[in-house]
């Protein structure tokens, strides 16, 4: 009998699922990891519409080894919707490491992918995480194949401690937080100017301010809207998620370990944000809803200044902020930034979804940080 049985999670696995993702960090100079308390399916909901996970049972104990997940949501794909799916949180327990299971659980998405939901997939992978890189893309019998589309960079930008430590905003836009009554047309912008960016998502009403919506816990006064004129030119949403997945510093490397008491007393004297004792968890925003009209630079710069000015003196650490290294609006960011994280980005597909790939033009990826 097989060592493994596969099959998806339900609630009563959650306790199990949280505890996996606790102790997998993703490693590096601060080795994190990335939670979801307190209910790994609550939290699931910014997956979009369809999510499922995937779970592998070691047979001997009924104990969960390894596990992934599968969305699938409507994205714009060469200025048309189309649905796409995204592969995320693929996770195994170290002592289940060199067993197989991965490959074997291919086999199990691959039944899965029969529904004929989607032809196709993206996924991200940690550029530090070499083994994984060098499993999945080894083209092995039951694996999808794993096209390279580039890197996807996730700065830190400091949050200051102090309003007086933030910058002033610059005097080209105008920017407020959004009411209710701006969604129509906000949706409207997004899916005329999002399209510009390959899989940028197609969102409607019911990915906000409800419970079960995709952005959980956005609240209208979260999202910033910039104008010139009366004309909308640019988005940008600092979304609190730490009610429902969390960053915990496990570890630092050694230069850092010794280091950082240092740099906390420089950071205390510059009202900047402290790095953490192991064991604590980082206070972040995910910038969310970055839509640029003509890639405007100086409509982002004003974005992002507004999202730092209200953000400091409230205890953040810091923005995060998602980008593919083929954005235009990434050297903005970049120059702001204290630590970034490089991960791959793939188009995953098997042969039914390799002539769709094969169609896709060069126009710049979009993800949506908040919801890998």
């Amino acid at each position: 009998m097989p060592r493994f049985e596969f099959d998806l999670a339900t609630p009563d696995d959650d306790a199990q699922l949280r505890r996996i993702l606790a102790v997998t960090p993703m490693d590096g100079a601060m080795s994190v990891s990335l939670r979801r308390e307190p209910s790994y399916f609550d939290a699931a909901v910014v997956e979009g519409p369809f999510h499922q996970t995937i779970v592998a049972r070691d047979r001997s104990s009924g104990r969960i080894a390894a596990m992934g997940a599968r969305g699938v949501r409507l994205r714009w794909v060469g200025g048309e919707p189309v649905a796409v799916g995204y592969l995320s949180g693929l996770r195994c327990l170290p002592e289940y490491r060199g067993s197989g299971v991965i490959p074997r659980g291919y086999r199990f998405f691959r039944q899965l992918h029969g529904d004929q939901r989607t032809s196709v997939y993206l996924t991200t992978i940690a550029d530090r995480n070499t083994a994984a890189i060098r499993l999945l893309t080894s083209g092995r019998a039951g694996l999808p194949q794993y096209h390279d589309v580039g890197r996807y960079i996730t700065v830190a930008i400091p949050i200051p401690s102090s309003r007086r430590a933030a910058r002033s905003l610059p005097g080209k836009v105008t920017i407020r937080p959004a009411e209710p009554a701006d969604m129509a047309g906000v949706l409207d912008f997004w899916n005329t100017v999002g399209p510009r960016r390959q899989f940028f998502p197609v969102y409607s009403t019911e990915d906000f301010f409800h419970s079960a919506a995709t952005f959980r816990d956005l609240r209208p006064g979260d999202l910033l809207l910039a104008f010139r004129g009366q004309q909308l030119v640019g988005t940008l949403a600092g979304w609190d998620q730490t009610a429902f997945r969390q960053i915990v510093v496990e570890r630092y490397c050694t230069a850092l370990r010794w280091s950082r008491w240092a740099y906390n007393a420089w950071a205390a004297i510059r009202r900047q944000p402290r790095l953490p004792r192991p064991g604590r968890m980082f206070r972040w925003l995910t910038a969310a809803l970055v839509v640029i009209s003509e890639d405007d630079p100086s409509v982002f710069e004003a974005l992002l200044d507004a999202a730092l000015v209200r953000a400091a003196g409230h205890g953040w650490d810091c923005l995060l902020v998602g980008m593919h290294e083929a954005d235009p609006l990434l050297a903005c960011v970049r120059r702001r930034q204290a630590i970034s994280y490089d991960t791959r980005c793939y188009v995953v597909c098997w042969s039914d979804g390799e002539a769709f790939r094969k169609r896709l033009d060069d126009r710049p990826l979009y993800l949506e940080l908040g919801c890998l």
